[in-house]
């Protein structure tokens, strides 16, 4: 029985069994995780074992079921055994190129308040050898009520040190469990799917982050979600940096409207001379070789946090003769091959090749 008086029950689970169709209610889920846990504990003695046994109770009771809840939990394990899910829907795992189906368990026999189980080929291997895997919290899932809250919450674990990628809507209802017809209406969808999953894991006081999200539209159909995850910090701390950041940044806009900010913010991937400025509403843009467009919110806030860490690229730098020649010839590499004395001046002789840089912003 895994102990209850903790606030962190830690299952390092591969990453190809959370991105699977979540056909499953939130009980199967819940129970389902639960004897990955007793069965990853089990192996650690014995990784030929392949049967696995838990209680009833220590299972009801753990997710606050009701102790007497039997016949229910017999029924959910029961439809648990039989449904079959796709896994490895986004492709994390490149290396093996998983991608299938299969039942979560392979079969279980339930006999005077004994659960014995048995998981498929594809899950124990996953289980001995998971080389890539999230960390995904019990005692969170434990106070999870919706099926989205904790198949969203074990999917942003499963990106915690990374950019969770932008999801088509078809992949997103998949991993969510949702038929196409279900909630069609996508305001529907929104309120009853996305909001719910994201409220309820952002009140938790045992997940370590909280959740945004952006929508992305094809013509006039929204067609891509694309979620953002926020470590939470220290409360105390974070509340005196918020309140440090703002009256900073308050005073940088009441200085600086209607004026040029500053330059030279290649660490965020911009070329030197394009040029930021605050509008005369206090938003913040940027220029282009005379093309002028106000920064998405994202795009702005991580660009106020950057000038916020770093306050001495709060300048305009002056471009050097190099960098006017690689404004005016982008798209050409630009190299310094040497430096020579013409009468009495130094003269640098530079040499022009055909390039394409990655990765560089306007």
């Amino acid at each position: 029985m895994l102990n209850m008086n903790t606030n962190e029950i830690i299952i390092d689970k591969h990453s190809s069994s959370i991105q699977i169709s979540n056909k499953i209610s939130t009980v199967q889920r819940k129970s389902y995780n639960y004897m990955l846990k007793v069965a990853k504990n089990e192996f650690k003695n014995d990784r030929k074992l392949r049967e696995f046994t838990i209680t009833a109770e220590e299972l009801l009771l753990f997710f606050d079921m009701g102790g007497e809840n039997h016949t229910h939990l017999k029924k959910e394990l029961g439809l648990l055994n039989k449904t079959v899910v796709t896994y490895n829907i986004l492709g994390k795992d490149k290396q093996n190129k998983r991608w299938g189906s299969f039942t979560l368990i392979a079969g279980f026999e339930y006999k005077n308040g004994i659960i014995s189980y048995s998981f498929p080929h594809q899950i124990i291997n996953m289980l001995l050898d998971p080389k890539i895997f999230a960390k995904i919290n019990l005692v969170a899932i434990k106070g999870l009520r919706s099926r989205y809250s904790i198949a969203l919450y074990e999917l942003a674990e499963d990106y915690i040190n990374v950019k969770i990628p932008k999801m088509s809507m078809s992949d997103f209802r998949l991993l969510m469990g949702i038929e196409e017809e279900k909630y069609s209406k996508f305001s529907m969808f929104q309120r009853r799917v996305i909001d719910v999953a994201v409220n309820e894991i952002n009140q938790s006081e045992y997940i370590n982050f909280t959740l945004s999200y952006e929508l992305e539209k094809t013509s006039r159909k929204i067609t891509h979600i694309k979620f953002i995850v926020h470590k939470k910090e220290n409360t105390e701390q974070t509340g005196k940096k918020q309140k440090n950041f703002y009256r900073w940044k308050n005073l940088i806009v009441k200085k600086y409207k209607e004026q040029p900010l500053c330059n030279n913010l290649t660490e965020l991937k911009y070329l030197k001379w394009t040029l930021f400025f605050i509008d005369k509403n206090g938003f913040l843009g940027k220029d282009v070789e005379g093309n002028r467009s106000i920064l998405e919110k994202e795009e702005a806030f991580k660009l106020w946090e950057f000038l916020f860490e770093n306050p001495k690229k709060l300048e305009i730098v002056p471009l050097t003769q190099l960098d006017i020649l690689r404004k005016d010839f982008r798209g050409k590499k630009i190299e310094q091959i040497s430096t020579t004395a013409l009468g009495s001046r130094m003269v640098t002789i530079l040499e022009l090749k055909e390039f394409k840089e990655e990765n560089e912003r306007f």
